[in-house]
């Protein structure tokens, strides 16, 4: 029940309203989540596409890492398996002479046996003690960064990697071995430590491979240390941030990943590839907003479609919405113009859809009430005539029996002019009700017809009333006024408004116009009466023919806002006043 009074609550809105609301929501609702599914497609797509291209590209710069390092693990190798190094190391007791003769023949070794990469900026081997052995370089690095590297040498198991400054301000990589006895592998007699130029190390990895705007490589030790970076504001030597080296550990040791951190406000996608072998990583960063530039580049495309498609369905739903409307429109002016009364008027749909159908209904309803009212307005004029016929027909037929038998007695007694009078009066009466046909008759013409009236009353009642007449105007006695609409109100009144007292009472006939009316006053000083509720009120059978007929017929003609009006007290005597529109015979149709 509830839902139902929720649906209905639409109705609050027109037609109009809730069709456009419902036509545009079903054009458009489906082409944005199209698009924005289209959207949400394209973008994994490229992201997955970028994490593939960068991920090759991390291979292919681990290869070239490989390559370069072998370079320099090969040299460090040499020197640490040089038996002329070692024999250096382990003799503790030799003479400067010695010593210097010794470096001599290293020195020669070095430069005829192993090949010296141009990056390698200086090799020093150090014994157990920290002390130099051997030197061969132009530039060293401060102590306390010796130091941190001879301890990693006697902590960690295999070789160390570390990024310091030298003396002259460099950037400098170094690789760390420890140097073993010949025959006893497990004790280490002295360290040897190559220091190669990162900036050369960088731009003979990374340079070859293209990078995204705003992206960077850098190559970390496992620890998060940064050895090398293509992006030379990255801080060297430091921790790399916690979030990335946070999620590169819960991945390890998986080989090569991808995920999403916030750097400074920024989201960023990181692609690692992890070399087993060197112990060390290779980490991609690239912002979002690169990624997202060539998706909101096509954004812009599916837009300008998007824009285009709404545009067609906000033109097919006016085409559709006119097509709806326009019938609907025209049914509601029809509706109304038929409420005014206006029955001739047609749709005349000649479409085949659904609305045409209803119009066309519409057209035979309005076919079926015009041919109702036209044969309803037949009828009732019928009835009329047929009242009009009754009413003439039964002119009282006591009166005329009284009357005849009051003209015999008069006749019989007196012999006079009486007799004549009467039986002329009734022969007048009698020929302007029987024999005139017509339903609508001159207020001089209704006039001469209570007067006859009157006259053949005071055979009856003589010396029991008197008349008068008065109009206003003479040119309202060619006013027309149905056909005996005076005779009833004069008969009620001689009838029960008399005295028996002997008092004379008084009838005055009175008619004026009132704005577009015409009012007509029959008004007495007899008995009077207590006028009741139903004194006029309607009779559907119309079977009587007194003071309710004469408000019935006068309504039934002219409307409601004309009739009979009876203004009545007892011992205060009776008026009743008739509202008539003003008719002439060159008006009436």
């Amino acid at each position: 029940m509830r839902k139902r009074r929720h649906y209905q609550g639409f109705r609050k809105f027109s037609i109009k309203t809730r069709l456009m609301i419902a036509l545009l929501m079903i054009s458009i609702i489906p082409l944005a989540g199209i698009s924005g599914y289209s959207f949400h497609i394209f973008s994994a797509a490229l992201q997955e596409k970028l994490s593939a291209s960068i991920s090759q590209t991390l291979s292919m710069i681990n290869l070239n890492m490989v390559s370069e390092i072998e370079k320099y693990q090969y040299l460090c190798g040499s020197i640490c398996v040089s038996q002329e190094i070692k024999d250096g190391l382990l003799n503790k007791d030799m003479t400067d002479m010695e010593k210097n003769k010794a470096i001599t023949e290293i020195q020669s070794m070095v430069r005829s046996k192993i090949i010296y990469p141009a990056q390698a900026k200086n090799i020093t081997v150090y014994d157990t003690d920290g002390n130099i052995f051997y030197d061969l370089g132009y530039d060293g690095f401060y102590q306390e960064d010796v130091d941190m590297l001879l301890d990693r040498l006697e902590t960690e198991t295999g070789d160390v990697w570390a990024y310091v400054h030298t003396y002259r301000d460099r950037d400098i990589l170094v690789l760390g071995r420890r140097i073993y006895e010949q025959y006893n592998q497990s004790q280490v007699i002295g360290y040897t430590l190559i220091s190669i130029d990162e900036k050369i190390f960088s731009k003979t990895v990374l340079e070859p491979i293209g990078l995204a705007d705003s992206s960077n490589i850098m190559y970390l030790n496992t620890d998060g240390t940064i050895l090398s970076s293509w992006d030379r504001k990255v801080g060297m030597g430091q921790k790399a941030d916690e979030e990335l080296l946070e999620n590169i550990e819960n991945r390890l040791p998986k080989k090569t990943d991808s995920f999403s951190i916030d750097e400074d406000g920024q989201e960023q996608l990181v692609t690692y590839i992890f070399n087993k072998n060197l112990n060390q990583l290779f980490v991609y960063t690239m912002p979002y907003h690169y990624i997202n530039s060539e998706v909101y580049a096509m954004l812009k495309h599916i837009l300008v479609v998007v824009v285009f498609l709404v545009l067609l369905c906000i033109g097919i739903v006016a085409m559709v919405y006119q097509g709806i409307m326009s019938p609907i429109k025209r049914m509601l002016e029809f509706c109304r113009e038929v409420s005014e009364g206006k029955l001739s008027v047609r749709i005349q749909d000649k479409h085949k859809d659904e609305l045409s159908r209803l119009s066309g209904s519409m057209d035979h309803m309005a076919d079926t009430i015009e041919h109702l009212t036209d044969q309803q307005k037949t009828q009732e004029k019928k009835k009329r005539e047929l009242e009009l016929q009754m009413l003439q027909y039964q002119l009282n037929p006591h009166f005329l029996f009284n009357t005849l038998n009051s003209l015999r007695f008069v006749a019989a007694m007196h012999k006079d002019q009486i007799v004549s009078d009467g039986i002329q009066a009734l022969s007048s009466l009698l020929q302007n009700t029987l024999t005139n046909k017509n339903e609508y008759i001159t207020i001089q013409e209704e006039l001469e017809n209570l007067e006859n009236y009157f006259s053949i009353l005071r055979i009856r009642y003589a010396g029991s009333f008197e008349y008068s007449f008065h109009v206003e105007e003479d040119e309202q006695l060619s006013c027309l006024v149905p056909k005996l609409i005076l005779q009833p109100l004069a008969e009620n009144s001689v009838m029960h408004g008399s005295s028996d007292n002997g008092t004379v009472m008084k009838i005055q006939i009175t008619c004026w116009r009132e704005n577009e009316d015409v009012i007509i006053e029959l008004s007495d000083d007899g008995k009077g009466f207590e006028v009741t509720d139903d004194a006029l009120a309607p009779h559907p059978e119309r079977k009587r023919i007194g003071v309710a007929n004469v408000n019935d017929r006068i309504q039934l003609n002219f409307g409601r806002e004309y009739g009979l009006k009876i203004d009545s007290q007892p011992g205060h005597g009776t008026t009743c006043t008739l509202t008539l529109p003003e008719l002439y015979a060159d008006t009436l149709s």
